[in-house]
């Protein structure tokens, strides 16, 4: 979003004024030189680039999210607005003056190509990235032009209102919102299945010059900042106008954005040096004084943490918990744009006048300790178990977990992340399955794959998103089964820390008869007691409340599913794994203890059984955190160091990766996926550091595609893989446990 016209309003009333802020508890990483006239700038969170519009050096600069290293690219004249697509990776750019009114950038290549659309003055551009469609709000020509992606041609020119000045997408309707500046009004641009066309209404918001707007994809509620000192609300179901929320006089509000995870939208009133905070339930309005001239500003979903750039050369950190001012840091003069990369917690900070970019690392997110119940159903789709029908093909939903489970036991409203088993149940080929926090933008990650359709399970521990609920998306149309063992909230008396063992072998009934050996397990019997503290080598203590386990089911015929509870309680009706082929298959899962520290298995089948564990959860005294992070992927072979058997070189240094993984990490909260050419036996992952243990994090002796949750120790920011057979590896990161 561009906030020129509060840099304008500035520079008219005070262009001699400095007011320097107090410290901060934000840090200066960097200040990165650019072109003339940086005024916007977008990220590529998956490949850690930043794009900076230089508008008088008609040019865009790269800035690299490790190393800072720039580069340069020519754009056409003018530059004023990026935007990026993070699924193909290309940028474009909107160019205000000449005639090649759009920039594509390649962001492998840095090669650029225009696309001329005939239309004058463009000032803003947005991408829906699910749909590969680029709107462009050219304000001369009171139009938008939509670009098809995917071969960078205009497929429509719409005529909108006056001096169309801001857009928003909703990925999820298909719905572009464009802000008209001189008629008071928001144009609202859909495409009609059954037209095949681009259609077009207007909502009048009685509003004086809307200069930026905003939505909560949740609520599918948009918001119109306007000058005038209001804000519109615009109902996105039957976009009409719900509301006009009145700001406190002189406010003049330039910038807006929405946390959808709290249901808060945040503006910048640069007039009376304030943020407004709405509460989107009530429209009821907060006033926190930031001073200076705040203008653009950008939510840390994740940290619950807002950030606002004075003008004055400032960024002020507000605390969303509270609505408070949690610190400010000095950066360059006149900054006008910010953007945040969710997975680094890296704010970028373009300022205008010193031709910089400030660098900024955000404040971390709060420490989350762990509450265990008794495993249990949460979800099930299947209409035959009372669900309401699979996730259609290239569609997410939104699913509620918080309130009274069918355990007995209450998820409370909302905890901050879950600790779930996710099995899918597809009606065919499921080429993957993401799960990430509600009303964030889609991860490029993936939580299991199922390509030849059978079912499959993997275990996540997933961030609390809007109102608690989790997103999944699926890339086939697919059942979908959760089921829960606890959950992650901050630290109270009923919490309990992680605490990090060797990966070490707890039992394997395909060794000697024995507590923790054979016979196997005979499919249907009463369950199994493990006496897990008996495994005197993994140096695990009587205090142990609950494990943090991998079991590997060996079975001897397909196996419909396996199920583990702790001893002395009900078999509940949940299931752990699911082996349907016969296969080898591995599954993570935190588990409490039972009765004597016991945890109970049942088979519906045959199977031998392995048990490896890697951690437990006890009383707090010395032990770890959970620290939630953006989904992300710290690991690709298939495009980095290629496929591997043996051990990996050189170890993944996870903390080295853009995914904001922090040094003081103890242990890696990964989701690992093997993609073999053919059967591999087991795949190992350690700490970088020590000797490779007799563990098994995975396997895929009929080659397929495998994944696995990996709760991974480490002693110094990385870890090493073993693989037995020739294998590409993929490793996603959701969080990490430390102090």
């Amino acid at each position: 979003m561009r906030a020129d016209r509060c840099l304008v309003l500035l520079l008219l009333v005070c262009r001699l004024l400095w007011a320097p802020e107090s410290g901060s508890a934000q840090t200066l990483i960097a200040t990165v030189p650019t072109g003339f006239s940086p005024v916007a700038v977008a990220i590529n969170s998956a490949t850690n680039k930043m794009f900076v519009a230089n508008q008088d050096s008609n040019s865009v600069t790269v800035i690299d999210g490790l190393s800072n290293a720039t580069a340069t690219v020519a754009v056409g004249s003018s530059p004023v607005a990026v935007a990026v697509n993070p699924v193909t990776n290309m940028i474009y750019v909107a160019n205000a003056g000449g005639n090649a009114a759009v920039t594509v950038i390649d962001g492998a290549t840095y090669s650029a190509m225009p696309i001329v659309t005939g239309q004058t003055s463009p000032v803003a551009i947005a991408v829906n990235s699910v749909t590969n469609r680029v709107y462009v709000a050219n304000q001369m020509s009171n139009t938008v032009s939509v670009i098809d992606g995917s071969t960078n041609s205009v497929l429509a020119t719409l005529a909108v209102g006056s001096h169309p000045h801001a857009l928003a997408i909703n990925v999820t309707t298909n719905k572009a919102y464009v802000a008209n500046m001189s008629d008071g009004s928001v144009t609202v641009i859909s495409w009609d299945p059954n037209k095949q066309a681009f259609v077009t209404s207007t909502v009048p918001t009685n509003g004086y010059g809307p200069e930026a707007v905003t939505l909560n994809p949740v609520t599918n509620r948009v918001y119109v900042a306007n000058l005038g000192d209001g804000v519109s609300v615009i109902d996105g179901n039957r976009d009409s106008l719900m509301a006009n929320i009145s700001l406190a006089s002189g406010a003049t509000p330039c910038a807006i954005a929405a946390n959808p995870a709290t249901n808060k939208i945040y503006v910048s009133d640069f007039g009376n040096g304030t943020v407004s905070v709405i509460d989107g339930s009530n429209n009821g309005v907060t006033q926190v004084a930031v001073g200076g001239a705040p203008g653009p500003l950008t939510v840390a979903a994740i940290t619950n943490k807002i950030f606002v750039a004075s003008f004055f050369g400032s960024v002020i950190m507000l605390d969303g918990n509270t609505d408070s001012v949690a610190g400010s840091l000095q950066v360059g003069y006149y900054p006008n744009a910010l953007a945040i990369n969710p997975f680094s917690n890296t704010i970028y900070v373009v300022n205008q006048e010193s031709y910089t970019v400030s660098v900024v690392a955000g404040a971390s997110a709060a420490p989350l300790q762990f509450v265990h119940i008794s495993p249990c159903r949460l979800l099930d789709t299947r209409p035959q178990f009372g669900g309401a029908g699979p996730i259609q093909a290239g569609t997410f939903q939104n699913f509620t977990l918080q309130g009274k489970d069918s355990c007995g036991d209450t998820v409370p409203g909302p905890p901050a992340a879950y600790s779930l088993n996710v099995t899918v149940v597809p009606g065919g080929p499921l080429g993957y399955l993401t799960v990430w926090p509600a009303g964030q933008d889609r991860p490029i990650v993936s939580t299991l794959n199922s390509f030849d359709g059978r079912v499959k399970a993997n275990a996540a521990i997933v961030p609390a998103g809007a109102g608690g609920a989790i997103s999944v998306y699926a890339t086939n149309t697919t059942d979908l089964v959760l089921d829960i063992d606890g959950y992650f909230a901050p630290a109270s008396g009923s919490t309990l820390e992680f605490y990090v063992l060797p990966p070490c072998r707890v039992a394997d009934t395909r060794n000697p008869p024995g507590d923790l050996g054979g016979p196997y397990l005979q499919g249907r019997a009463p369950g199994r007691p493990f006496p897990i503290l008996e495994a005197s080598a993994c140096n695990i203590p009587s205090a142990a409340q609950a494990y943090s386990l991998n079991f590997t089911a060996v079975p001897h015929e397909p196996l419909a599913y396996l199920t583990v509870w702790p001893t002395g309680q009900d078999r509940p009706l949940v299931s752990t794994l699911n082996a349907p082929t016969g296969t080898v298959t591995a599954n993570a899962a935190i588990v409490p203890a039972g009765t004597g520290g016991n945890i109970s298995v049942y088979a519906l089948d045959d199977t031998d059984l392995i048990i490896d564990i890697n951690g437990y959860f006890a009383a707090p005294g010395g032990g770890l955190a959970l620290y939630p992070v953006a989904p992300c992927r710290v690991l690709d072979t298939r495009f980095a160091n290629g496929q591997f058997s043996g051990q990996l070189y050189p170890p993944v240094n996870v903390v080295g990766t853009p995914c904001g993984v922090g040094s003081a990490a103890r242990a890696f909260v990964l989701n690992a996926t093997v993609v073999p050419p053919g059967p591999l036996a087991y795949l190992t992952l350690w700490p970088d550091g020590d000797s490779r243990p007799l563990v098994s994090t995975l396997n895929s002796f009929d080659g397929a595609v495998a994944s696995n949750m990996a709760i991974v120790p480490t002693h110094n920011g990385s870890i090493d893989a073993y693989a037995l057979n020739t294998t590409q590896l993929i490793l996603d990161s959701f969080s990490y446990f430390g102090p």
